[in-house]
């Protein structure tokens, strides 16, 4: 494909206008989609638009095809970061100009049901359909495949909850061994505290006055825990598109967003840790004795 003297390979997908518009949930950020009359024309994702070329591609703008001009009809609406690659033309068009097309050959076939409920059903008789007119009795000599946006999403959901489950185990365990870790580090704060403790009973703390230190102590600790966990998800979490994360929104350059409201709850639940794991060894610390304190070595 050609435009403005520079080249660049790209896919380009055939669809009937006729039918192409009813089915596409793609909307258009200018232009139009196509139309039954429609041959030579394209419409071209906002990725192919201003990304591809030096110079941004415009609607009524014509690229060539190999060595065929195509005027671009319509640009889509951008999805998601880094916008979208595909280009569209009716099918009778791009049997002419692509090497790999052949009429009434054709890649993919998508079917729209009228409503979910009928899904099932439908891919049954697709496959039956196919069978017959592909002359296969057995199934295991099947070759094709139908796939559904629905069961494709049940796969999604039910691979989520099953990562959702294992990451939730894991962070189970870490906040235990994080509580143990609180509750080890606050003993040890009041054995070393002890004649500290002593003093200030002696000069008039309270119990409650003692507790309450102890107690935001080890709530600083669970605060500061947070703050280096919330910190190290964030930068975990930037490497999930390297590793394919991304195939749920739609492209390999799509971020994963951090939610407001789940960072301050990660904190929350840190500093909530923090306190309760330190409730015992500030109740301990509360009920020294100011003598025995005093004379503690």
């Amino acid at each position: 494909m050609i435009y403005a003297a520079q080249n660049a390979t790209l896919s380009i997908t055939g669809v009937d206008p006729q039918i192409w518009k009813y089915m596409t949930t793609l909307e258009t950020q200018s232009g139009r989609l196509l139309e039954p009359s429609d041959k030579y024309v394209a419409v071209i994702g906002s990725g192919v638009a201003s990304g591809v070329y030096d110079q941004d591609i415009g609607v009524n703008q014509v690229i060539t095809v190999n060595g065929k001009a195509v005027r671009v009809v319509g640009i889509l609406a951008e999805e998601g970061e880094g916008g979208d690659r595909s280009i569209y033309m009716p099918i009778d068009g791009a049997v002419n100009l692509l090497d790999d097309a052949e009429k009434d050959v054709y890649d993919t076939i998508s079917v729209k049901a009228k409503n979910e409920d009928l899904v099932d059903g439908l891919m049954e008789d697709i496959v039956d359909k196919l069978m017959i007119s592909r002359h296969i009795i057995q199934e295991e000599d099947r070759d094709f495949s139908v796939t559904a946006s629905k069961s494709m999403a049940e796969s999604v959901t039910e691979m989520t909850s099953s990562m959702t489950l294992f990451l939730g185990a894991i962070a189970a365990v870490s906040l235990l061994v994080g509580a143990v870790g609180i509750a080890n580090t606050m003993f040890t704060s009041v054995l070393e505290k002890t004649k500290e403790i002593g003093t200030m009973k002696a000069i008039g703390a309270k119990n409650r006055d003692i507790l309450m230190i102890f107690i935001f102590n080890s709530a600083m600790v669970g605060f500061v825990g947070g703050i280096l966990g919330v910190i190290l998800g964030a930068c975990v979490s930037t490497l999930f598109p390297l590793l394919g994360m991304s195939m749920m929104g739609g492209g390999g350059s799509s971020g994963i967003y951090l939610a407001p409201d789940l960072m301050a709850f990660g904190l929350i639940l840190a500093v909530m840790i923090g306190v309760i794991s330190g409730v015992v060894p500030a109740y301990r610390a509360s009920k020294l004795k100011p003598v025995d304190a005093l004379r503690y070595e």
